[in-house]
């Protein structure tokens, strides 16, 4: 299913025994666009602690209807969980020993974005044995990751390749990877009528922290021409093929 990322960042998460706090960021592998973390605020039940991280392998069920992220972990492992420094990067020692703290297995090795698996929740299940002897022999490849606050990109510019307009106003999630699929872009400050396009990832490449932008292959006209966004058709089927028929289409002329 796929939903905006601007309306899972209001959700309350819910370990199984009892509410964390409320959704605040995404952490994103920007190589990749999937999501890695999602960052509670917990000072609900914890008065001035850190902002805690949950991997989407913990995750149960996206309660869309009852704007709830599910977790099976509990709100204690969720206290003692390794904690990072809200101030600098995750680092890959940092996902090390989070990830060996709850005995998952390493999204960072193996052919998919979920290491051997197309979804998070599967390293649940890994073998501990197993996923610390590939570490050793591919730790040379994995040593840095790329993880990024989306917070900090929502709303960066759009540089297209003749010109720069237009923001980033959401990203389309699905909940079944938690891959980043779509970026809404809105064109109201150059096309008439506040016009939002859907994007795909890889139609962007780079995201220049020093201009707080985003740098698009496309021309402003073809960033024009991309299938507006339309939030309530969003999982329909016909609304889906007509968007990735217009998008592939995009992608294939910059091939």
């Amino acid at each position: 299913m796929l939903i905006s990322l601007n309306e899972v960042l209001s959700f309350v998460i819910k370990a199984n025994n009892g509410t964390v706090g409320k959704a605040y960021d995404l952490l994103i592998d920007d190589r990749s666009w999937t999501s890695r973390f999602l960052v509670a605020d917990t000072n609900t039940w914890m008065p001035m602690s850190h902002k805690a991280l949950i991997s989407p392998v913990a995750l149960d069920e996206l309660n869309i209807q009852g704007e709830e992220v599910l977790v099976s972990i509990s709100k204690e492992q969720v206290k003692a969980a390794p904690s990072a420094d809200s101030e600098t990067p995750v680092s890959r020692e940092f996902e090390k020993a989070y990830f060996d703290y709850f005995g998952y297995g390493y999204y960072w090795i193996g052919p998919s974005v979920w290491g051997d698996h197309a979804y998070p929740t599967a390293l649940a299940d890994d073998d501990v044995a197993s996923k610390k002897t590939r570490l050793e022999e591919a730790e040379e490849e994995t040593r840095h990751n790329h993880l990024r606050s989306i917070r900090e990109i929502m709303h960066y510019g759009i540089i297209a390749t003749d010109g720069a307009k237009g923001h980033v106003y959401d990203f389309i999630l699905d909940t079944y990877t938690w891959s980043l699929d779509y970026i809404v872009v809105d064109t109201r400050d150059w096309l008439p009528g506040g016009k939002k396009v859907l994007m795909l990832p890889s139609q962007f490449s780079e995201i220049s922290w020093s201009s707080q932008a985003l740098m698009c292959d496309l021309t402003l006209e073809q960033v024009r021409a991309c299938p507006e966004y339309k939030p309530e058709s969003l999982n329909e089927l016909s609304y889906l093929e007509s968007v990735r028929h217009s998008l592939s289409q995009k992608v294939t002329s910059l091939t």
